[in-house]
């Protein structure tokens, strides 16, 4: 953010706004892995989790208000990360209508396709291993895999680095796969199963009567 005001020079918005993606993307799966992680384990942690679920309700909407928490603080941290991004840069470069709406677009389908899949993930995670050092191990290894795997040919199989490109294309279709249209279709269909089968499971792992509860 600082490099247009040490550097002279004419930066247009999407030479700032591309490495701002870059980290965030980096990042931002390992924070929903951690907030899906502290939103259940605070219960196990303080030993409330029998309590909790002998409060009359079922397990499956104990699991969907946990989760819709949650989600909540995430779309919350990413409305001030936007705003708070999105004033930096338009303080220091001009920028179009379009490409303000471009940037939204990419900033907003990245952060809604993590969500949807690394929430559930940390949640049926967290839930199987009831150790936060475990969820947060595997979140940092996926991390890395992701950043290692970000500019794969074949990163349209995988969801979290579809979800990466996916946010690309707004801005830059090149920065997309070759194959664009059929990219797009497989990423797409392959992602909305994934996401589908993590909240299947997470809800379904949740639902089953654990030792803790003997």
């Amino acid at each position: 953010m600082a490099r247009p005001l040490l550097i002279k020079q004419q930066y247009q918005l999407f030479d700032l706004y591309f490495p701002l993606y870059n980290q965030y993307a980096l990042f931002f799966p390992l924070v929903v892995m951690m907030v899906a992680t502290a939103v259940f384990y605070m219960e196990y942690s303080n030993g409330t989790y029998v309590d909790w679920i002998t409060y009359g309700y079922s397990k499956q909407k104990l699991i969907i208000s946990k989760l819709t928490v949650a989600g909540l603080v995430l779309l919350a941290m990413c409305l001030l990360n936007y705003f708070i991004m999105a004033l930096g840069l338009l303080l220091m470069v001009h920028a179009t209508i379009v490409e303000v709406l471009q940037m939204t677009a990419s900033f907003w389908g990245y952060s809604l396709i993590v969500i949807l899949l690394n929430l559930p993930f940390g949640a049926l995670l967290i839930n199987i291993s009831r150790n936060a050092i475990i969820t947060t191990v595997v979140g940092i290894v996926c991390m890395v895999i992701n950043a290692i795997l970000m500019a794969a040919p074949f990163g349209y199989y995988i969801p979290t680095i579809f979800a990466y490109r996916f946010g690309l294309l707004p801005i830059s279709r090149s920065d997309f796969f070759s194959n664009a249209n059929f990219a797009a279709s497989v990423g797409s269909t392959i992602t909305i199963v994934v996401i589908c089968c993590l909240v299947t499971l997470s809800i379904w792992q949740f639902s089953r009567k654990k030792p803790i509860e003997n």
